[in-house]
């Protein structure tokens, strides 16, 4: 399905068709993308190694690596096409204590979330400059904006997104759409495709790597 075609499937099922609509197409496309980057976030739904996004130059000497804000997660990576450990700050100063204090080395070894947001650190610190190859869970690469534009997620799972439109619509109070109820029922319905929300302190908790941390924070 393209953009048109979910707004037209949202019309359809909310019969908010007739002249004078209660949402406009611009109000709807807004709540379009919020569903695929719910849907994204809650089900892991994008897995890429191919994006630019997924290939980063490393200057010599560097330790910070900038990721793209669209990515969620590494999960494995390769420096100069050889393998390397992706943990978090807690594994490795439970491993390696004092870790960052290192000198540069030939060989990276490993890549450390958890201690600067949005970046991983190198260990050890490349002497001469690296290239980083990643295989990523990530947001999509673009909002839709045209009638054309498609979702991202496996075809199957387009229709599941105008739930969320729905439950949007069915939410606000500023239009005679408003409607707890079905708003619910809509919510209900896109969790039974994509799974629960959980809290952006959990989604860090797993970024930062879950297996040396406390329970998550619900």
């Amino acid at each position: 399905m393209n953009l048109k075609e979910l707004i037209d499937l949202y019309r359809m099922q909310s019969r908010d068709s007739s002249d004078g609509v209660l949402c406009e197409d611009e109000e709807l496309t807004i709540y379009a993308n919020e569903a695929q980057n719910e849907a994204c976030r809650r089900a892991q739904l994008l897995v890429d190694s191919s994006s630019p996004m997924c290939t980063v130059q490393v200057p010599a000497d560097a330790h910070v690596v900038k990721l793209d804000a669209r990515i969620i997660n590494v999960q494995r990576a390769f420096v100069e096409r050889q393998p390397v450990g992706v943990v978090s700050v807690q594994e490795m100063d439970a491993i390696w204590p004092g870790w960052q204090f290192e000198a540069a080395n030939t060989q990276v070894t490993h890549l450390v979330t958890g201690m600067t947001t949005g970046a991983v650190h190198l260990f050890p610190r490349p002497i001469a400059a690296v290239q980083i190859q990643m295989t990523v869970q990530r947001l999509p690469l673009k909002p839709m904006s045209k009638e054309c534009d498609e979702p991202e997620i496996r075809s199957e799972l387009h229709k599941a997104l105008v739930d969320w439109m729905l439950f949007r619509v069915y939410s606000s109070q500023d239009t005679d759409l408003y409607n707890d109820t079905k708003a619910a029922l809509r919510e209900r319905s896109f969790e039974a495709e994509f799974g629960s929300k959980v809290s952006a302190r959990n989604e860090e908790w797993v970024r930062r790597g879950a297996g040396m941390l406390p329970g998550a924070i619900a």
